[in-house]
């Protein structure tokens, strides 16, 4: 009795998405539809040969095989995009097939062989059309600043602006090819064209006023996405309106004070830099609960100056929402790009500043008080000298620069000896300079860091002995101008 002399059979199966339904004509020609039923004038004929494209969607099949006198070893599979016959253990897989068009027709062959070789002689055979799905572009979460952190309707940037997208094909996203955006328009000839699956643009030298953004994608088959566009007033909770604001002198000054409803505090700064510079010849920022989603954003808000004035909340909790530690690498690159930064943090811990290096630091007063009357005075100048004009109700920090770590530190301001019950310990520095060395023969920008608050949001802090606008006067008119 022979053994083994019986070839195995196979046999296929499809996990279809959809529907597919074939007909065949009078003619021979194969009818294919999905989700509806044919009609005459689409027509398809089965694709052997091999198709060239690297696109894919994706198929998952199932097969198996049977031996009435031996064991299954395994299987071979081509589609009708391949040249040869690939080997496999399995009896089940994922594949993309190449599609370029609205509708692709393919044909999937698998044989299996037994324990002796034998190969089944009639390949299983699947012909299959395969439908190109729409590519799909959403804005990435949060990525456009919501209503609730700018306090407005309203986002207002300068001429630098980064839109970031998510795209989704179901056939693969490597069958998009093409991104396209405009500005204002979507004539025709408005559309700018972004290489590949490209997901953010970052927008420079826009023009000032209102302006609109639109996005879209597109696959290899040509299938386009719905457009999407910011603003949106389907999209309640996102700015209603965006507006580019012109870069205006080269001061900048930073608003990071959400909880001042009334901006009070900006329009004393505001009231500042009319008196030194002059009305239109400086810019301001306001920048809410949350910075720019993009980084780059930032860096190049204050990349458009030469100087920051950067003031915080007054508060010394986490609901201050204040935004400078996160602004951090975008901070540090304006300094060592040779801006020269003021900043006037509350919240100052030891771990806030990483990259101003500190001695050490100190609570200048344990119960939470500062009394009016208190002498802040200055070593470089004593006409500089200011005083509390009103109670400061919020702990505050001394501290001492670590001067083997920066260039040309210098004290501006400390606290006075103590005297009677004041609670701190010797003359702790509350406002310091320095630089940073950012090679052998160059420095970086200078930054001044002061820990006592200039304002509260009602009204200032240290005008006891005339007005703050000494200090920045001082720094603008001989820091930061050398």
């Amino acid at each position: 009795m022979l053994i083994g002399v019986n070839a195995p059979e196979t046999y296929l199966s499809l996990i279809a998405l959809d529907t597919i339904y074939a007909t065949i004509d009078s003619s021979g020609a194969i009818h294919y539809a999905i989700d509806e039923e044919p009609s005459s004038n689409l027509l398809w004929d089965t694709l052997e040969a091999a198709l060239t494209t690297i696109t894919t969607s994706r198929q998952e099949l199932h097969w198996w095989g049977e031996d009435s006198d031996g064991n299954i070893e395994g299987y071979y599979y081509k589609w009708s995009s391949d040249t040869g016959w690939s080997y496999t253990e399995l009896e089940s897989g994922v594949f993309y097939v190449p599609i370029r068009s609205d509708l692709d027709v393919f044909s999937f062959e698998v044989k299996a062989i037994d324990n002796f070789g034998n190969e089944d002689p009639t390949p299983s055979k699947l012909t299959l059309p395969v439908k190109n799905s729409s590519p799909e572009i959403s804005f990435r979460y949060r990525s456009n600043p919501l209503i609730a952190d700018i306090g407005g309707d309203t986002s207002f940037t300068f001429p630098t602006r980064t839109f970031v997208w998510d795209l989704y094909d179901q056939d693969g996203n490597e069958t998009i090819t093409d991104v396209y955006y405009s500005i204002d328009d979507t004539c025709s000839s408005c559309w700018f064209r972004l290489d590949g699956d490209v997901t953010s643009i970052t927008l420079n030298s826009l023009e000032p006023g209102e302006r609109k953004f639109f996005v879209k994608c597109r696959d290899i088959a040509g299938s386009e996405s719905e457009i999407i566009h910011f603003p949106d007033s389907v999209e309640e909770g996102t700015a209603q309106a965006w507006f580019v604001k012109p870069v205006r002198g080269d001061v900048l000054v930073v608003d990071d004070y959400p909880l001042d409803n009334a901006n009070n505090a900006l329009s004393w700064y505001i009231g500042m830099m009319d008196t030194l510079v002059g009305g239109g010849e400086y810019s301001y920022w306001e920048i809410g609960d949350e910075l720019p989603f993009s980084s780059s954003d930032v860096s190049a808000n204050l990349n458009y100056f030469d100087h920051v004035i950067w003031y915080t909340a007054y508060n010394n909790t986490a609901s201050a929402n204040d935004t400078y530690n996160r602004a951090e690498a975008s901070l540090v690159n304006f300094i060592m790009s040779g801006g020269n930064l003021f900043i006037n943090p509350i919240d100052f811990e030891d771990t806030t500043f990483t990259w101003f290096p500190l001695d050490s630091l100190a609570t200048l007063n344990p119960n939470g008080r500062l009394f009016p009357g208190t002498v802040i005075e200055s070593p470089v100048d004593s006409n500089l000298n200011l005083s509390i004009s009103h109670l400061i109700s919020v702990k505050v920090k001394g501290f001492w620069p670590n001067v083997s770590e920066f260039e040309n530190v210098q004290t501006i301001y400390q606290m006075p000896v103590p005297e009677g019950n004041q609670p701190w310990l010797g003359t702790p520095t509350i406002c310091s300079i320095g630089q940073y060395r950012v090679s052998p023969i160059e420095l970086s920008g200078k930054v001044v860091i002061m820990t006592l608050p200039l304002h509260d949001g009602y009204r200032p802090k240290l005008q006891g002995n005339g007005s703050a606008i000494k200090l920045f006067e001082y720094l603008l008119e001989n820091e930061f101008s050398l």
